[in-house]
């Protein structure tokens, strides 16, 4: 039985702005991993976020990506629809006007006003009454709003150091020691290029986007360490483990949450 990740979903919308915790999307996504055994292996699935910018809306596809103990990987990909929050509201209808009396003629013309009063009464309270109603419709949007950013704070706890720069540069580095790992299993030549073609490309994206000097630097060492591993692959690993004693590199291994910490220290030494 090969490793496998299946979800539930392949689309997902998300709202701008809202911080991503990778075992909320994997929760909502439906993810399920299955190891070679049949062993439920759901908690090593990791999201490649890299590409996805929470404050610009746009769909962004997102890579999931598990490591059994063996070294085999699987992958798979899913999309993130990025834009902002729709808050519904419900206007009332205004009550009919009241049918007015047939035998006009028959009252006194002294008291033909009080219906139109009466009718002006009962506008006035539909008005009160609506704009109460879209302010406490608005009051429980803000509070389920709170709720749910409350929750995903309580639970991205474990990955709460998985942010900015950081979270990026680990994500890269994963994926580089997959592919050395999984060459090292199937000794596939293709298919360590077609990956390591594909960190190449997402660290020139990420040299772009970011203006942290340092960062630029480190990503230029991942990509030094790309050709590294595509001129030596059968020594791969210890280019990669190399990589940890660099420059800067010791302290985001120091700084990141201890799930993906202890996921890569699988495969480090």
């Amino acid at each position: 039985m090969a490793l496998t990740i299946t979800t539930v979903r392949q689309y997902l919308d998300w709202p701008l702005g809202q911080t991503i915790n990778q075992e909320d999307l994997k929760r909502q996504l439906g993810v399920h991993v299955t190891g070679n055994n049949g062993e439920d292996l759901t908690d090593k699935a990791l999201f490649n976020l890299t590409q996805v910018n929470v404050n610009q809306e746009g769909e962004y596809p997102v890579l999931i990506s598990v490591m059994d103990a063996t070294g085999q990987t699987a992958q798979t990909s899913v999309t993130l629809d990025v834009r902002p929050l729709r808050s519904q509201s419900s206007q009332p209808t205004a009550p009919s006007q009241p049918t007015q009396p047939t035998n006009q003629t028959a009252m006194p013309q002294k008291k033909r006003g009080w219906p139109w009063g009466l009718l002006a009464v009962i506008v006035i309270i539909c008005l009160l009454w609506g704009w109460s109603s879209h302010r406490r419709q608005q009051q429980d949007q803000a509070a389920n709003n709170a709720q749910q950013s409350s929750q995903i704070a309580n639970n991205s706890s474990s990955v709460s150091k998985l942010n900015g720069d950081n979270q990026k540069l680990a994500n890269q580095v994963a994926e580089l020691r997959g592919a050395v790992k999984q060459y090292q299993h199937d000794k596939d030549q293709d298919a360590l290029n077609q990956r390591l073609d594909k960190i190449e490309n997402q660290n020139q994206q990420l040299t772009n986007q970011v203006n942290n000097d340092s960062t630029k630097s480190r990503l230029n060492q991942v990509t030094n360490v790309v050709q590294q591993v595509r001129q030596d692959p059968d020594n791969g690993i210890q280019i990669v483990n190399d990589l940890k004693n660099q420059s800067g590199f010791k302290n985001i291994w120091n700084n990141i949450s201890s799930m993906v910490q202890g996921w890569m220290d699988k495969f480090a030494e």
